[in-house]
């Protein structure tokens, strides 16, 4: 709860996601209501088209990738972990949290290898639309400083994750966040 609250005041406060390179200091700042719409958009378009062109390819009927399917073991194991050792504890809100997220995760995981490419593709055109569209401080030290690709770069990559934990917040939605 504490680091919903912490999140709902960043969001109000409309706090940018700052971060270094070098002696240089950048920012993503939040996204106006407009650019958010648009940033639906773009993602809707990118994903529809990579869909599209990955089924073309026959990559609907191939299954997700082993890198995946490896990541998707890891993390229903992590909570399943997570829901025995609250149930040791006693803890019931906890445990039924976990049985939740295990029993909803598969949902949201692709399905296809059509569907992870896209999705992938999907993050980086967001990612690359943020940095080009949100990024405050001196553009030219920046290009300089993330050669020869800014997505590569790990504080940019630190940046954008917590960006997008802001940006995705949802005090409205049950998950509180995506």
């Amino acid at each position: 709860m504490t680091d919903n609250l912490d999140i709902i005041e960043r969001v109000r406060s409309g706090e940018p996601v700052e971060f270094v390179i070098g002696d240089h200091r950048f920012a993503l700042r939040q996204l106006s209501p407009a650019e958010r719409d648009r940033l639906y958009y773009i993602e809707t378009r990118a994903r529809d088209k990579a869909l599209a062109d990955y089924r073309a390819d026959g990559l609907d009927k191939q299954p997700v990738s082993d890198a995946m399917q490896e990541m998707q073991a890891l993390y229903l194991a992590a909570l399943e972990q997570a829901y025995q050792a609250a149930l040791a504890e006693g803890d019931d809100e906890t445990a039924i949290q976990a049985a939740r997220d295990i029993e909803e995760a598969p949902a949201r995981w692709p399905t296809t290898l059509a569907q992870e490419r896209a999705n992938e593709w999907v993050q980086r055109t967001m990612a690359r639309w943020v940095v080009d569209n949100l990024l405050t401080g001196d553009r030219a030290a920046f290009v300089q400083a993330t050669m020869p690709d800014p997505l590569t770069h790990t504080a940019v990559i630190d940046a954008l994750a917590e960006w997008q934990r802001l940006a995705m917040f949802d005090p409205n939605s049950r998950r509180r966040g995506q």
